[in-house]
């Protein structure tokens, strides 16, 4: 009885690691915040552009039975965050009044993204399709905002005189506001939101597309609320395990 129990045991274990597979993935991203409107139906004013990312970790893959579904968590290292400028709503400090703002926030996390894929074969198996979507979950670990805001003040001669200011904010990890004019840059401190990806397998490599939005408010001020918005360009290799056929 202990020798037949102990055949399943092992029978059952050989069966979970065939179906695993473990990898390296690494992504350049093209990061950027989507927007909207702060409080009482003011325009969000503030211009954003993308800026250059990454992320790197590991992936493992798990085949949901001979059915082509794949279970596919990875724990990343991944660094977001976009670049801000043309602030409205800056304020004034002293009797200077802020007009224009250029700062890049950049944000570093762990994040950790589980998404569900299908694999089409072609090629007998050594080519795959493969599309999924599913949930992310990060945790915000360092950040910064650097740039520079320039105001107008008033000169002796009855003109005035443009003034630059540096910005270099290391970024708090809290619930709040966020005030570039008053050094302070507030992220919060986890993002949750969704994945989104289509690609294709050569034999262990994958290349994937992928799109990410969160849904958490990750930065606002008075004028705006704003959340992550990546395009990642994604490199995979398989490093043990191989995909299992489906059953037909």
């Amino acid at each position: 009885m202990k020798k037949l129990l102990i055949c399943i045991l092992c029978f059952s274990a050989t069966q979970s690691f065939a179906q695993l597979r473990l990898g390296v993935t690494g992504s350049f991203s093209a990061a950027n915040f989507w927007q909207s409107e702060g409080y009482r139906g003011l325009q969000s004013g503030v211009n954003t552009w993308a800026i250059n990312d990454y992320q790197a970790g590991i992936m493992a893959e798990y085949d949901l039975g001979h059915t082509n579904l794949i279970l596919q968590p990875a724990v990343l290292y991944a660094e977001s965050g976009s670049h801000l400028g043309n602030r409205i709503g800056l304020g004034s400090v002293g009797n200077v009044h802020i007009g224009f703002s250029n700062t890049t926030i950049k944000v570093q996390a762990i994040r950790v993204p589980v998404n569900l894929l299908y694999k089409w074969d072609i090629n007998n198996g050594k080519v795959r399709i493969l599309a999924g979507l599913g949930p992310y979950i990060a945790k915000n670990i360092s950040g910064t905002e650097k740039g520079y805001f320039q105001g107008d003040t008033l000169n002796n001669s009855g003109g005035y005189t443009t003034i630059k200011y540096d910005v270099n904010n290391k970024v708090e990890f809290k619930s709040g506001k966020s005030s570039v004019v008053s050094g302070i840059t507030r992220i919060a401190p986890y993002d949750i939101g969704m994945d989104i990806q289509i690609g294709a397998q050569y034999k262990k490599f994958q290349f994937a597309f992928n799109y990410t939005r969160g849904f958490t408010r990750l930065y606002s001020t008075n004028y705006v609320n704003a959340g992550t918005a990546i395009t990642n360009f994604t490199l995979s290799y398989i490093i043990f395990g191989h995909d299992i056929k489906p059953k037909l």
